[in-house]
């Protein structure tokens, strides 16, 4: 037999040799015992001791019979030093004798055992020894790992017990012998520390808080899977591959415990591994304090729960074999004496408790203490079910320890009874199954969130399908909105062009045009209006606003529309309302939406009634119809964008769908609120406004704008721009030609210009009193055009009025033009008394 190193040894499949070896699956008492060993060799003074607490340690943990410890002598010659279980003949035969080499004496020792199991002892990177046990059964990885812990320990402490330390110079005194002996300690602790950092399987850190340095076990490399030249030996570094959604907590708890006084750390955390991967980790340490207070040093360890997470499907099966594990261990056990009701708990089952860890024997009342109160009851009637039935004694339930801690444990038994089968005893064992309960509820828990995934999937699977179809009739509805208008503009002006029409139908086919044009333009004005809405970009212009004169206005706009359908309108005034703060042009598009939609879905010979009283300080509008009335379905989503309740193909009533969205929004921004009544279909709708009655403050009111200069275009009046030189720019050809025609039966004298570069060319040899540039063409743009106006050299031309002439018509639009150099911005389609009316402004005329 040749001795290896347990990492090396034969017996073990390569696999195991690089595996890293799970701590959840080491029985409970072979871990114990090795803590028990420790604590027992620390104390031990002398080699004989030692030995002794080794090979009785080395038995109890593999089960084995027989065992031997094997040592160098002074010449490095390995003896038989100690053994247990030996025949008495073979002892005397090989103590003492140097042996031609480990192997041998193991061989020798274990003769005819079935199986050896054997870990060397090993002490500054030398063999010093070898440990070797007898087996009934093939050795485990969990079994070499366990036995090669103990060699380790029983290295350090036979090198403590020798003394290994260099002779006392002569003369050297008491001093020099008390310096090598703390010498010797500091080595030995060393020593120690580096055998343990090698036999636990998890990263071990040393940090240095003052310097910022960090000590590590070679495992963190294997674990982490850094190369050394990867990693920094500080705490900083390590900070940094922590993932960046947990490095702000991770950091914040870690400086509260810097700042407090507490003297243990443990935190939960994903950080990156060398390779890119995430590991999970469970990081805690023990923080070392100096006589101040101040945390000067921590040494903790590091467990990666990667694995825990990645098995999670197998979780079932991994506990079933953790109970059967339980079981076969030595765990805690009781019997209780059927005679005297007293029941004796060996030191494993008060360890349960969260007692002192000895065997103790006292009235089995003080147990059913120990039980979770809502659990006692079962515990007493399972106990007993088993006397009364004689079967096995089996229950989960919870116990409390004296620190108020709650445990799940496993509690199972059966009766033992006399030949004539009277029960004498009730003898069993308890596990402490918190962690599977623990790993239960985790289980429950992901299946409810997965659940819960599941089901928020398939309601954003839905709302995502039916925004689509809201998407698809809106851009259906949007096109025939378009092309309706569109048909009769196209229609009447082919038969205008192609036919010679009389006086009249020309009449009728241009006002068909214009009245359809004005309807376009609206669908334009709305979807910008609700685009603005979606990017908040849409601003009110507070002024002091007469509500009663909004609505009477309203009303006289739509009044004409409803007496083509022979609908009543009636205006309803309470009190005169006041004024509120509030933008004009706004609260006007508002009840002219509410009015325009009473209207329409109102069939002929119908009543609309509006509304208008106070309540405390606030003012209710309220805008009834009797017509068509909204589905009870359709009430709650009357207010949404592009909601429609009836998108068909056949209905009866055209729009997008978005007037009702903007009155809502408008509403909001003025701080009120909007409802929609109804009681179903057939039987009419109200819609009630509430807005806040807040006056506005004097210094905050605007004056009124001005009159809008009101010029006459018809023949025999006279011409507002007689004698003005106006300048015209735009790239497209039929719109440049219609505003020139415009302007110039307005008197004006018209040059036109088709890009920057003729305008400029234009001001170089002219001096036109205005300059109207359009906005948007190709190349360079009005925007560009209007620079280098301002900037040119010449007075003249760098002072020009200008008019900026554009479809685009946003409110940021405005205020890029008049900011870059314009002093009017007026939006496409023109109205053709409103652009004369501003260039008569630019120009000065009275």
């Amino acid at each position: 037999m040749h001795i290896h190193h347990w990492r090396e040894f034969p017996y073990y499949p390569a696999e195991a040799r690089s595996s890293v070896i799970d701590l959840e699956s080491r029985s409970r008492s072979q871990v114990r015992v090795l803590t028990e060993v420790g604590r027992a060799l620390a104390v031990a003074r002398s080699a004989r001791e030692i030995e002794e607490t080794v090979l009785s340690a080395a038995r109890q943990l593999g089960g084995a019979g027989r065992a031997v410890l094997i040592l160098n002598d002074d010449e490095g010659r390995p003896v038989v030093r100690s053994s247990l279980g030996l025949d008495p003949a073979l002892v005397a035969e090989l103590r003492g004798r140097p042996l031609p080499s480990f192997d041998e004496g193991v061989a020798r020792a274990l003769h005819g055992s079935a199986h050896v199991v054997a870990a060397p002892l090993i002490l500054r990177d030398r063999i010093s020894g070898v440990l070797a046990v007898e087996r009934f059964r093939q050795a485990s990885d969990e079994d070499a790992w366990l036995l090669a812990a103990l060699a380790d320990q029983a290295a350090v402490a036979l090198a403590s017990a020798d003394g290994q330390a260099p002779p006392v110079p002569e003369g050297a005194g008491e001093a020099a012998a008390g310096e090598l002996d703390a010498r010797l300690e500091v080595d030995v602790q060393r020593e120690r520390y580096r055998l343990l950092a090698r036999a636990v399987k998890d990263p071990i850190w040393d940090w240095d808080l003052r310097t910022d340095q960090v000590e590590r076990n070679e495992i963190f490399h294997e674990v982490f899977r850094y190369a050394p030249a990867q990693t920094s030996p500080t705490g900083a570094w390590w900070f940094t591959r922590l993932l960046p959604e947990d490095r702000d907590r991770v950091a914040r708890r870690f400086e509260e415990l810097l700042r407090g006084s507490g003297d243990s750390w443990s935190d939960q955390y994903r950080v990156y591994r060398g390779d890119g991967s995430v590991a999970h980790v469970f990081d805690r340490g023990s923080v070392l304090r100096d006589a101040r207070g101040e945390a000067i040093r921590m040494v903790g360890l590091t467990v990666d729960l990667s694995e825990r997470f990645r098995i999670e499907s197998a979780l079932q099966d991994r506990e079933d074999r953790l109970r059967l594990a339980t079981w076969a261990a030595d765990v805690g056990t009781w019997r209780i004496d059927l005679t005297t009701l007293f029941d004796t708990r060996d030191a494993s089952l008060n360890r349960i408790l969260g007692l002192e860890e000895r065997e103790t024997t006292q009235a089995m009342d003080d147990w059913l203490s120990r039980v979770h109160p809502e659990d006692r009851d079962a515990v007493v009637a399972a106990h007993q079910r088993t006397l009364r039935e004689q079967h096995v004694y089996d229950i989960i339930h919870r116990i409390v320890r004296p620190d108020g801690a709650i445990r799940w444990v496993h509690d199972r038994g059966r009766l033992i009874s006399d030949r004539g089968g009277s029960p004498l005893f009730l003898t069993g064992a308890v596990v402490d199954i918190t962690e599977l309960k623990q790993l239960e509820g985790e289980r429950a828990d992901l299946l409810r969130r997965e659940q819960q995934a599941l089901a928020q999937s398939e309601k954003d699977r839905l709302r995502a399908e039916d925004a689509n179809r809201m998407k698809d009739e809106f851009l259906a509805t949007v096109s025939h909105e378009l092309r309706t208008p569109l048909t009769a503009i196209l229609g009447w002006a082919r038969l205008i062009k192609e036919r010679e029409l009389g006086p009249d139908r020309v009449k009728q086919g241009m006002a068909a045009i214009e009245r359809n044009a004005h309807a376009q333009a609206q669908i334009v004005d709305d979807i910008l209006t609700v685009s603005r809405i979606i990017t908040g970009k849409l601003r009110l212009n507070t002024a002091a606003v007469d509500l009663a004169a909004v609505v009477e206005a309203a009303v006289d706009t739509l009044t004409p529309t409803a007496r083509a359908k022979d609908i009543e309108m009636c205006v309803e005034l309470d009190d005169a309302p006041g004024e509120m703060s509030g933008d004009p042009d706004r609260l006007q598009q508002v009840m002219w939406n509410l009015l325009s939609n009473a209207v329409k879905f109102t069939p002929k010979r119908g009543r609309v009634t509006v509304r208008v009283g106070r309540s405390d300080a606030q003012v209710v509008i309220a805008v009834s119809d009797n017509g068509k009335g909204i589905a009870g379905s359709f009430l709650p989503y009357v207010f949404d964008r592009f909601r429609q309740g009836d998108s068909s193909p056949t209905r009866a009533h055209g729009g997008l769908g978005l007037g009702l969205a903007i009155v809502r929004h408008l509403v909001e921004l003025h701080g009120g609120t909007v409802d929609a009544e109804s009681l179903g279909e057939g039987r009419g709708a109200t819609f009630t406004v509430t807005l806040p009655l807040n006056a506005a403050p004097f210094g905050a009111r605007e004056e009124p704008p001005p009159a809008p200069w009101r010029v006459a275009l018809e023949e025999g009046e006279p011409a507002p721009l007689c004698g003005l030189h106006v300048l015209l720019v735009d790239d497209e050809p039929d719109a440049r030609e219609m505003i020139a025609f415009l302007l110039e039966g307005a008197g004006a004298q018209v040059t036109t210009a088709g890009s920057m570069g003729e305008a400029m060319g234009v001001l170089e040899r002219l001096r036109p009193d205005v300059l109207v540039s359009d906005i948007g063409m190709p190349g360079e743009s009005g925007y560009t055009l209007i620079r280098q106006v301002r900037a040119a050299g010449r007075d003249e031309i760098r002072g020009i009025p200008a008019v900026a002439l554009t479809a685009y018509a946003r409110i940021e639009d405005q205020r890029r033009a008049l900011s870059a150099g314009f002093q009017k911005h007026v939006a496409k389609p023109i109205d053709p008394a409103g652009l004369v009316n501003v260039i008569v402004e630019l120009a000065g005329r009275p």
